[in-house]
C-alpha cells in the first residue's frame, strides 16, 4: 500500500493516544529507529506486510480488534482528507450519499492516475428509490478490510451529507461467494437517516485540529 496509509494511521494514533503510544507501536512493529519511521511514512508503495504489521501492532498496543481498528481508521481517513484540503473535491462526487457511492469507482480511477500501483476495491452501488437505500457490493484483492469501507461510508455520510448511516450485511451475489469466504467480498443494505446538526465537513475544513499534508486527490 502507499505510505499515505501509514501517515494517516500515525495521525489517528496521535489524535487518540499521543506520541509515546505511536513510538510504542513502531517498536512493536519492529521499527526501532527514526530512519525506520521515515521509511514507512514515505508516500511510496510499501509491501502489504508493512501495513499489516503496523495495523497489528496498533491493535495490540491499543487493545483493539482488527475490525474495530479498521472501522476507526476508515472514519479517520475521511476526516484527514477533509482537513488536508479535499472537502470541495469530495463534495463534488455526488449531491447525495447514494450518488457518491455510485461514483466511487470513477473516483478510484481518477486517483489511479497518480497512484498507478494502487489496488482499489471494486464497489457496486444499486440505489432503490422506493426504499431510499443502497445495495452495496464490495470486492477487493485483499482480505479482511470490509469494516474499513464501513467506517469510510459512515463518516462520508456524517461529514458530507449530515446522515447517520447503517449497514445490514446481506448475502453476496453467487459469483462472489468464494471471495466472501476469504474476506475479500461483502454486500450490505445501506440505509440512512438525518443526523442532528447536519453535515460538518465545513467545520473540519475551516478549523483543522492539526496541520496535515496535502493529500493528492
Amino acid at each position: 500500500m502507499y505510505g499515505h496509509i501509514h501517515v494517516i494511521l500515525k495521525d489517528l494514533v496521535l489524535s487518540v493516544a499521543g506520541e509515546s503510544v505511536w513510538n510504542t507501536i513502531l517498536q512493536e512493529a519492529g521499527l526501532l529507529s527514526p530512519k525506520d519511521e521515515a521509511r514507512v511514512l514515505d508516500t511510496v508503495v510499501h509491501g502489504d506486510e508493512v501495513t499489516l504489521s503496523l495495523v497489528g501492532a496498533t491493535c495490540k498496543v491499543l487493545n483493539l480488534t482488527p475490525e474495530t481498528a479498521l472501522r476507526t481508521f476508515g472514519k479517520h481517513f475521511v476526516g484527514f482528507a477533509l482537513r488536508s484540503g479535499n472537502a470541495a473535491f469530495l463534495k463534488s462526487q455526488g449531491v447525495t450519499l447514494h450518488a457518491f457511492l455510485e461514483n466511487v469507482n470513477n473516483l478510484h480511477s481518477y486517483l489511479e492516475r497518480d497512484h498507478p500501483n494502487a489496488k482499489f476495491p471494486f464497489i457496486e452501488a444499486k440505489y432503490d428509490p422506493v426504499q431510499d437505500c443502497v445495495e452495496l457490493t464490495y470486492l477487493s484483492v485483499r482480505e479482511g478490510l470490509k469494516t474499513l469501507l464501513e467506517g469510510v461510508v459512515e463518516e462520508v455520510g456524517k461529514r458530507l451529507y449530515g446522515l447517520i448511516v447503517e449497514f445490514q450485511e446481506i448475502e453476496v451475489p453467487e459469483d462472489l461467494a468464494e471471495a466472501a469466504q476469504t474476506g475479500r467480498a461483502a454486500a450490505w443494505r445501506v440505509t440512512w437517516r438525518p443526523r442532528p446538526g447536519g453535515a460538518d465537513a465545513a467545520d473540519e475544513e475551516d478549523a483543522p485540529a492539526r496541520k496535515v499534508p496535502k493529500m493528492p486527490f
